[in-house]
């Protein structure tokens, strides 16, 4: 099982004095900076991904009207599950009831809580929550000539897709959002934090966060910062973009990241 950590006794706060920047928009990370607060960090957010509509609902709202020629789901978001089915209640409410009936794989706890806020079940998941685990898991199962519907962000990877379609397998990508890049303002904000050694340890939970950071923040600014990452694709990214990873969560959790980041400082 995952390791979580708990909020602590009163007077052990081992990250007091380091400055953690949290790359995730704060509701979507209220509970990750809190924990982080109660052990003494201070906390500093920069959402490095502002989720937008795609340019066109087409293929979407095709998807979605030909529901019944699926056999199965991926979702491997919490952003993806919240804008697909929404959008499903919008141009045909019936059809949410049709994929709760489809066999769901998701790549983690996060996004099998998002389905199932819809009342859509998940029949499995991966061992490790990550994209790579889960594009494993399924090259492992029975895909022959089944079709596989896949709403993703314009972002997402194509090790899942890969793996499926190298077993033969029929896979429908359709993009149900898009992310775009913090705004300037904010940017230089940081970027001044950094140059003066204001941040301790940065935190990327997705590829596309390290991407858009570093679009915006020079790489060499990172000298000597730590980084904590969720899950080993993640950290895959980092190190393709020469962003050295020091800290990477077992378990694609919130809970399990702020442990690892605890015992790295023990």
């Amino acid at each position: 099982m995952p390791n979580t950590l708990e909020t602590p006794p009163p007077g052990q706060t081992p990250l007091l004095g380091k400055t953690i920047l949290v790359t995730r928009a704060r509701e979507q990370a209220a509970d990750f900076i809190k924990l982080l607060e109660q052990l003494g960090a201070a906390v500093i957010v920069f959402p490095t991904i502002q989720i937008v509509a795609p340019k066109s609902w087409d293929s979407c709202d095709k998807a979605i009207d030909n529901i019944e020629a699926y056999e199965a789901i991926i979702l491997t978001s919490a952003n993806a599950v919240e804008k697909f089915f929404s959008r499903m209640q919008q141009v045909r409410s019936s059809a949410l009831q049709l994929a709760a009936e489809k066999t769901i794989y998701a790549v983690g706890e996060k996004t099998r809580h998002a389905a199932e806020k819809y009342n859509v079940p998940v029949a499995r998941m991966p061992d490790v929550y990550d994209s790579k685990h889960l594009a494993v898991a399924l090259s492992r199962s029975d895909v022959a000539g089944k079709r596989f519907l896949f709403p993703k962000g314009n972002l997402a990877g194509e090790a899942v897709t890969f793996a499926l379609q190298e077993h033969n397998a029929i896979v429908d990508e359709v993009i149900v959002y898009e992310t775009v890049l913090p705004s300037s303002a904010d940017a230089e904000t940081i970027e001044r934090k950094l140059g003066e050694k204001g941040i301790d340890l940065i935190t990327f939970f997705s590829p596309s966060s390290i991407a858009n950071f570093l679009a915006v923040i020079p790489l060499e600014l990172m000298n000597d910062r730590i980084v904590a990452v969720i899950g080993s694709t993640t950290a895959a990214s980092a190190r393709n973009l020469s962003l050295p990873v020091h800290i990477v969560a077992e378990h694609a959790t919130s809970a399990n990241l702020v442990a690892s980041i605890v015992r790295y400082y023990e």
